[in-house]
């Protein structure tokens, strides 16, 4: 019995030691994921050679520009993708501590800026939600790592809109670009790095009454719903994006760390999830929670399913580029923003 219980102690040590190698090469291949997504990205933008001047300048396309040649996509206008890139951009430059992409962070937000109304109009204010989330993400990393305040009245129009949301909602079930839950960690986290007491005030009331009050706060993550949104996405995990919002509202706070432990590890996934559309960036959500909750409370257990969904990831991957699926035919600058928004998760960096 005694040797048994001794060989059980060594397999288990021996587990976790494994665990935390991978998490060290993990962080030792940060830099350069970040060096090969943002390369990619540069040609995703609408830049010169391909346009001096207009209304597209500085947009970052969906995909490459010129996979019309091989594939047949043509160039795409998209909002929040050239948000993403700049927040993929800047968080190399904290990096590496290299202006490499400053040209292309300057033209995306001449491109914010000069398309700003058509996106998220000021006389309605319950549109450009999902848009605003990414302002306030990019816009807060961007003013840290630059030093850089000059947008950030954008940052103070699109939190308050945000929350001025939440306070009106009454309705959590939301998906894809209207889930509140997304727009909730956005905004909580934000408010933690800025100090913005009131859109922090706001975003934890929302989480107190939906998901701290709830008796049965989550569901079991592998049978959530497999229907599309808008424009047929579903790349968001409603229980992740729980997560998210609750760990941004309440960083470290015991009732949080109970909650996960307790509440959503039972239910976390232990493997890649087979998904009928947006696996790639379904599955990078889900590991992007359980990275945080491995920072939050230590817990291993949450770590090994990090590491599944991001190995899985990982074959699937050129470069730190990803697709939305196997099937999709070209890589992705939204995809490979959110696998690189989960890359980071699990670190304090």
């Amino acid at each position: 019995m005694e040797q048994c219980y001794e060989e059980s102690w060594w397999r288990l040590k021996s587990k976790l030691w494994a665990v935390r190698i991978r998490l060290k090469r993990h962080e030792e291949g940060l830099e350069k994921h970040f060096k090969n997504a943002s390369d990619f990205l540069v040609k995703c933008q609408i830049i010169e050679p391909y346009i001096e001047k207009g209304t597209l300048r500085g947009c970052v396309c969906p995909w490459e520009i010129g996979t019309f040649d091989r594939e047949g996509f043509t160039i795409l206008e998209d909002f929040h993708d050239t948000l993403e890139a700049i927040w993929v951009w800047s968080y190399y430059t904290k990096l590496s501590g290299k202006d490499t992409y400053k040209s292309n962070i300057e033209k995306g937000w001449e491109y914010i800026i000069a398309n700003w109304e058509r996106f998220i109009p000021s006389a309605q204010k319950d549109e450009g939600l999902y848009d605003c989330s990414h302002v306030i993400l990019s816009g807060a990393l961007y003013e840290k790592v630059f030093a850089d305040k000059c947008y950030h009245k954008l940052l103070d129009f699109a939190g308050d809109r945000l929350a001025s949301r939440l306070l009106k909602i009454r309705s959590v079930r939301g998906k894809g670009y209207s889930d509140p839950w997304w727009m909730t960690a956005c905004l909580a986290y934000v408010a933690q790095s800025l100090k913005h007491h009131k859109w922090l005030e706001v975003s934890t009331g929302f989480v107190k009454r939906n998901l701290i009050e709830k008796e049965l706060p989550f569901t079991d993550v592998a049978k959530e719903p497999r229907y599309g949104g808008p424009g047929g996405h579903n790349f968001f995990s409603i229980n992740a994006n729980k997560v998210l919002a609750l760990l941004s509202c309440l960083p470290f706070k015991a009732v949080a760390k109970k909650m996960v432990l307790q509440k959503f590890l039972p239910l976390a996934p232990r493997q890649f999830i087979k998904r009928y559309e947006d696996e790639n960036p379904w599955n990078a959500n889900v590991a992007t929670a359980l990275g945080k909750c491995y920072l939050s409370t230590g817990e291993e257990e949450f770590l090994r399913g990090y590491f599944v969904i991001m190995d899985e990831l990982n074959t699937r991957t050129q470069n730190s580029v990803l697709s939305r699926s196997e099937k999709f035919p070209v890589k992705e600058s939204w995809v490979t923003f959110f696998y690189a928004y989960a890359y980071t998760s699990v670190l304090s960096k």
